[in-house]
């Protein structure tokens, strides 16, 4: 594999900039959302959609969707790692093949399907046994069928897979303009550049917000801030503010042949790599993932120089014909998790005008519709 240069950037397939927002901070809310990514506009939504009037969303970025939901590889993977994981995201998969009328101008899902690979016949059964408990349409398949769909993963080292035909690659640019657009007809405002300082408690209940464009005070504080989930948590007085940002690499390959409409492929054994076409080339990663500190500034985590060399190393392990392919493009995202690693979508224990949408794991795109209408749902007291 023949890296170039390793430099960040956005991935954004099939949409444009994500949407700028120019709302005024109001003085009063019902419910103030933090983080303008898709945890919090989907909880915007929702709630906006549901009824619930003074729904305000701040986000520190001058637009929203600038990190994690804006960088990532815009897979709808319905099978994840955990049941829990599982079934918000085949509720939320289910949501972006048919949206609600008018909620997008174009379609919000590319379905392609998915092939998930393992490492042994045991692996495969699992991800067998997991899709079937779930409703999941899927078939499984030999690692010659993979080969006849990805002639560049001749040699792959799997014992087989499944194939998913209700995944696909989401059009993240529409689905969260959709999320903002909705939310500010249901009469939302989104507020941009409106970093929260502090939240502290307000006599008869909710809190004062000090945020960079203002005073606000709200009822109800929603922390849906991503990789900053502890950050606001802890301007807000909170005494659980233990979250982990993991930092992932991203790859965007030179032009190279594929076939037309093939499934991405993505191997979940011990050494994880997926490979998906991103227009006349790949997008690639092999799943790494260390601790880092949410980062200052708007301008995403900077890559690491060895990224594409460690990428070169698992290309070889796992899937060596992709070793030829040149990288012209690497950029980092970051993934946030929980303590238990299951999403945190709950009232704060000791802070009842707190309540926390985060952890979602780099499951956002996916599961964003349903986590959404459950954070809604659950702030509504439905």
């Amino acid at each position: 594999m023949s890296p170039s240069r390793a430099r960040h950037g956005h991935c954004q397939p099939g949409g444009g900039a994500l949407q700028n927002a120019v709302d005024d901070l109001p003085r009063a809310a019902k419910v103030a959302v933090v983080g303008g990514g898709f945890a919090g506009a989907a909880t915007a939504w929702a709630l906006a959609r549901a009824g619930t009037d003074g729904v305000v969303l701040i986000e520190r970025a001058p637009r929203c969707g600038q990190h994690a939901s804006g960088r990532n590889a815009a897979l709808c993977r319905q099978l994840a790692d955990d049941e829990d994981t599982t079934a918000f995201t085949v509720r939320g998969a289910a949501f972006l093949r048919a949206p609600p009328p008018g909620f997008a101008e174009r379609p919000l899902l590319d379905r392609t399907g998915s092939i998930l690979t393992a490492d042994d016949e045991a692996g495969v059964a699992a991800l067998a046994a997991r899709a079937a408990a779930h409703g999941i349409a899927h078939e499984r398949i030999a690692v010659a069928d993979v080969v006849g769909r990805w002639p560049l993963l001749a040699g792959l080292r799997a014992a087989g897979g499944i194939y998913v035909p209700g995944d696909g690659v989401i059009d993240l640019a529409a689905l969260l303009s959709g999320f903002l657009d909705g939310a500010r007809r249901g009469g939302a405002r989104v507020v941009t550049s409106c970093e929260l300082l502090a939240a502290t408690p307000r006599a008869g209940g909710g809190a004062h917000l000090e945020t960079r464009r203002g005073r606000c005070d709200a009822d109800v504080v929603v922390d849906a801030a991503g990789a900053w989930a502890g950050v606001v948590g802890a301007r807000a007085g909170a005494a659980e503010t233990r979250f982990t940002a993991i930092q992932r690499h991203l790859f965007a390959s030179a032009p190279v042949a594929t076939v037309p409409g093939a499934p991405y492929v993505w191997h979940v054994g011990d050494a994880q790599l997926y490979v998906r076409r991103d227009g006349a080339g790949l997008l690639l990663s092999h799943c790494d993932g260390r601790a880092v500190e949410p980062f200052p500034g708007d301008d995403g985590p900077a890559a690491d120089g060895d990224a594409a060399e460690r990428l070169a190393e698992r290309v070889r392990a796992v899937a060596p014909e992709l070793a030829s392919i040149a990288i012209q493009r690497t950029w980092a995202c970051l993934r946030t998790y929980a303590p238990d690693h299951r999403f945190h979508i709950r009232r704060d224990d000791a802070l009842p005008w707190l309540f926390w949408v985060a952890g979602l794991g780099g499951h956002g795109a996916t599961a964003s519709a349903a986590v959404g209408l459950a954070a809604a749902q659950a702030i509504r007291g439905v």
